[in-house]
């Protein structure tokens, strides 16, 4: 049953790859536009058995199988193979031969260029089996199918063509023509599997379209009367698979789709002599050649930005735009390190980016911190000597993961009120924590530095004590980011990741923070009995009853798993088909990173309640968070937000949220920000019990409320409840994301 339910699951995902999908859905769509033809329809469904067979028998991976990589070039073989030659024992067993050897190809052509060029496999397989195969076929005597007699009988062979305006038509047999259907009724099954799978898809769709027919316009392109279709599909590929799939959909993403349609376009101008002469198809080589020239030029540049590249597993363009703007709001970084305070404790920024004293010019992004009092005051009394000041001698803490490439010791503290302008870094250290990032902290009191060149350090590791050297005229701690390791080296730009800003109003944590002159900041103080309520232990199911409201019937339960992924990824699980990956450290607190399918499931409800908890249960702490509007608003409505979204700024509810410990519960309420007189638009309460863990979950979102309560159960056994801290990834790893 396990081996039936992978191939049922890859044989529609094969389907669906080939227009960059995933979704089970649109593989049974495009499974119905071949059905148009049975003859394509039953070469296609076998070789897609076949094939996946096949990559099952081999052992190849499982996960690849699933997701249709080594079934759906078999089925673009078979397809063409059904609409260009007649059926025979001969041309079956060659058919037989090509799948098999499709199946080979891909494995190899996956692996060499992933590894070795970070690229996509896409259909090129597909290239080196069936031109082998029809070249074969034709030194073996057997007689082709006539795929069209002409193009105006592919115009006038379906009675929906005389219906519907010229464009149309020849939009619609393009995108048939991709599955060797050039006929209107499989194209708007095709249509209608793109529109069902992403609406940006749609519009990129179009856009490559056009930009196909500009071509054949301007350059009066009348050498085949299948041309138009064959670059109209080419160019419409082209342009979904750059302007959403690979690039993160945007105005620049749209404009590098079109440009990279017309570059698919002028290559097919290019080959159609030469494959004319061999007496080969065109078939889909332009889409290939293009999607390999611009992803690997784009993949050279020193800045990834204007289109952005997705690099994170690919999902719909949706899910991409999604995915990308949510993770940008919520984190905010610039940086994949994540850089706390270097201190313990509270403190003041004294000077921030561009202050007014010595963070100027090259030397802009930089901060000084010292030690305030409850009066606003840096030292004891007349602050004469360097041990009347708070700071003086206090930790100073490695900001992140990396390892020490320069120290320098010797220089002696100056009194306050002086300064050493001759050594002005003083007592300095110098960390690489990644390619062109490190972090220099100065000032330190001589004889006091811990560590040394070569030496790795984690975040939060000693690396001496604050003192006065250099140019100080008051000890303090100077930090700053740089690109190299030289003491000294010109700033880049310079930001904190997780701290709590304390002030007048209720501490606020921070995802990213810029510090400014007057800020008093400190790391986060996690409780190791708040890191339990969220604490899931692997493989141990927890139930929940969903209702509309408090008092409602239940509408179902729904059971969540804990589970790890094959990279290392902490996620859970739910028996609805949602999924949640989540990451949980003591420095960060419990993190939702994305949710799947989770729309009306306890994995969606915890993505908006729970998407963000600092293990620290200080009174009246607060924080900010950003859920994406796509997980809450109506699917109807969900259409035309989709279609605007590559062109708007943002598509995001921020929400403001704050803790409350009540006896043996911790509550987390949220609302999001709304203008004076107006109620939230969302409100969200998650209430967390000791010994339990999460006990009910709420969300209110436009006046209707969905809840969850927990059903308890007897708790298992000690031996098989395992933390999944023990199994999680390095804590450097970056999550992965998956798709459905």
């Amino acid at each position: 049953m396990a081996a039936l339910s992978v191939l049922d699951e890859a044989l529609l995902r094969s389907y669906a790859q080939i227009l960059f999908a995933r979704s089970r859905v649109v593989g049974l769509l495009l499974l119905a536009a071949t059905a148009l033809s049975p003859r394509l329809f039953a070469a296609a469904l076998l070789a897609g058995l076949c094939a996946n067979v096949t990559a099952l028998g081999l052992a190849l991976r499982e996960d690849l199988v699933r997701s249709g990589l080594f079934g759906y070039n078999a089925l673009l073989v078979a397809l063409g193979w059904a609409a260009l030659l007649e059926p025979s024992l001969l041309s079956v067993a060659l058919l037989c031969v090509a799948v098999l050897a499709s199946v080979f190809i891909t494995a190899a052509v996956h692996s060499a260029l992933g590894a070795i060029f970070n690229l996509p496999a896409l259909t090129v397989p597909f290239l080196v089996v069936f031109p082998l195969l029809l070249a074969t076929a034709k030194a073996l005597g057997v007689p082709a199918a006539q795929l069209a007699a002409s193009a105006s009988s592919l115009s006038t062979a379906s009675p929906l063509a005389a219906l519907l305006p010229a464009p149309l038509v020849l939009f619609l047999r393009s995108l048939g023509a991709i599955f060797f259907l050039p006929r209107v009724e499989a194209g708007l099954l095709v249509l209608l599997a793109i529109a069902v799978n992403s609406r940006i898809s749609l519009l990129l769709a179009l856009v490559g379209f056009a930009v196909a027919q500009v071509i054949c316009a301007e350059l009066s392109v009348v050498a085949h009367p299948l041309l138009p279709l064959v670059l109209g599909y080419n160019c419409l590929l082209v342009a979904q698979a750059l302007g959403g799939v690979w690039f993160v959909p945007s105005l620049s993403s749209f404009v590098f789709a079109g440009l990279g349609a017309l570059v698919a376009g002028l290559l097919g101008l290019g080959l159609l002599p030469a494959v004319s002469v061999g007496g080969v198809p065109l078939l889909v080589v332009p889409f290939n050649l293009a999607v390999f020239l611009l992803l690997y030029a784009m993949r050279q540049r020193t800045r990834d930005q204007h289109p952005k590249s997705v690099d994170f597993l690919l999902g719909t363009p949706e899910e991409n735009l999604s995915y990308f703007r949510t993770r940008l709001s919520r984190f905010g970084a610039c940086y994949a390190v994540r850089l706390r305070a270097p201190f313990l404790g509270r403190w003041v920024c004294t000077q921030g980016v561009d202050g007014d004293r010595t963070h100027k010019g090259a030397w802009r992004h930089a901060f000084d911190f010292e030690v305030r009092d409850d009066d606003g005051a840096l030292h004891r009394g007349d602050g004469r000597a360097l041990e009347d000041y708070y700071c003086y001698r206090l930790p100073v803490l490695s900001p992140a993961d990396g390892t020490v490439v320069k120290v320098v010791d010797g220089v002696p503290d100056t009194p306050p009120g002086h300064v050493n302008l001759e050594q002005n870094w003083g007592n300095a250290v110098v960390i690489y924590h990644a390619p062109g990032l490190y972090s220099l902290i100065c000032h330190f009191s001589p004889g006091t530095l811990e560590v040394a060149e070569g030496q790795p350090v984690r975040a939060g590791d000693r690396l001496g004590l604050c003192g006065s050297s250099g140019r100080a005229p008051r000890p303090h701690i100077h930090f700053q980011l740089q690109a190299t390791a030289r003491v000294g080296a010109p700033t880049i730009h310079a930001e904190l990741h997780d701290v709590v800003a304390e002030g007048d109003a209720a501490p606020e944590l921070h995802s990213t923070l810029v510090a400014n002159a007057g800020d008093v900041l400190r790391n986060l103080e996690p409780e190791e009995e708040t890191e339990r309520l969220l604490r899931f232990c692997y493989g141990e199911a927890q139930s929940f009853v969903l209702r509309r409201a408090a008092a409602a019937a239940a509408m179902r339960e729904e059971t969540v798993t804990p589970d790890i992924d094959l990279y290392g990824n902490l996620l859970l699980r739910s028996d609805s088909g949602a999924t949640l990956f989540y990451d949980a450290r003591p420095e960060r607190g419990f993190t939702v990173y994305d949710a799947l399918s989770a729309r009306r499931s306890v994995l969606g409800l915890m993505q908006v309640a729970l998407g963000r908890v600092p293990f620290e249960t200080r009174a009246n702490l607060l924080w900010r968070d950003v859920i994406p509007l796509r997980r809450l608003a109506p699917w109807w409505s969900q259409i035309a937000r989709d279609l605007l979204s590559p062109f708007r700024s943002k598509d995001g509810l921020e929400v403001r949220y704050r803790v409350e410990r009540r006896g043996a519960r911790l509550v987390v309420r949220g609302e999001s920000l709304a203008r004076r007189g107006e109620r939230p638009r969302l409100e969200s309460t998650a209430v967390l019990r000791d010994g339990l863990g999460i006990e009910s979950l709420a969300v209110t979102y436009g006046g209707a409320t969905l809840r969850a309560e927990r059903v308890e159960q007897r708790p298992s056994s000690k031996k098989d409840r395992v933390h999944l801290k023990q199994h999680a990834a390095p804590a450097g790893t970056a999550p992965a994301r998956t798709t459905p």
